[in-house]
């Protein structure tokens, strides 16, 4: 499953973290002008500034480990195939070494990937609610519990659409289930 939603990662993380970037900037630039009047006003600022940091290092590792895979690997290993060095091969993994290499690359760069846009999308949403707060409490509040909503509402989403075991499944399943019950009242205790 990993291995299919990779590449739509990377397509959408870059989305996510540019469009994270650009609503923090204007989020930013418009509290600028007010000024540090509130503290809702310092802490909205500042958790908006934190964010920044974050979507850049985000949009910057997908599109580095993106690039690595496209660019470098089969780059250099040609590059030095085209200028004549003997053996070249022997210093670059074969080519299911060089992929499950690719693999593991995409994946841990997935797995930060995600941790730092969770990272960022939380301290955007303070900003806002710390934003939205200092005009009134209660939108602050209306906002927040709205986007908890939404974020419980798209866990549900990918709980319920996640496809039903087929009959063979099933059986495979129950057999290796009472594979591992054998196993354990086979061993001594």
């Amino acid at each position: 499953m990993a291995s299919r939603t990779t590449p739509w990662l990377f397509e959408v993380g870059d989305w996510v973290f540019g469009g994270l970037i650009a609503f923090n900037l204007v989020l930013i630039s418009a509290l600028i002008t007010v000024g540090p009047v509130d503290t809702a006003i310092l802490v909205s600022i500042t958790a908006l500034g934190c964010a920044l940091p974050l979507d850049v290092a985000g949009i910057s590792l997908l599109r580095l480990v993106k690039d690595v895979k496209d660019i470098i690997d089969d780059l250099t290993l040609q590059s030095f195939k085209d200028a004549g060095f003997p053996d070249i091969e022997a210093y670059f993994p074969s080519g299911p070494e060089r992929e499950s290499q690719r693999r593991r690359r995409a994946t841990v760069a997935v797995w930060y990937a995600s941790g730092i846009a969770g990272l960022s999308i939380a301290l955007t949403v303070t900003g806002l609610v710390a934003a939205l707060w200092y005009m009134a409490w209660w939108i602050g509040m209306v906002v927040l519990c709205v986007a908890l909503v939404s974020a419980v509402f798209v866990v549900l989403m990918l709980v319920h659409g996640q496809p039903t075991k087929s009959e063979a499944e099933k059986e495979l399943t129950k057999r290796y289930a009472d594979f591992q019950a054998r196993q354990k009242r086979g061993r001594p205790a």
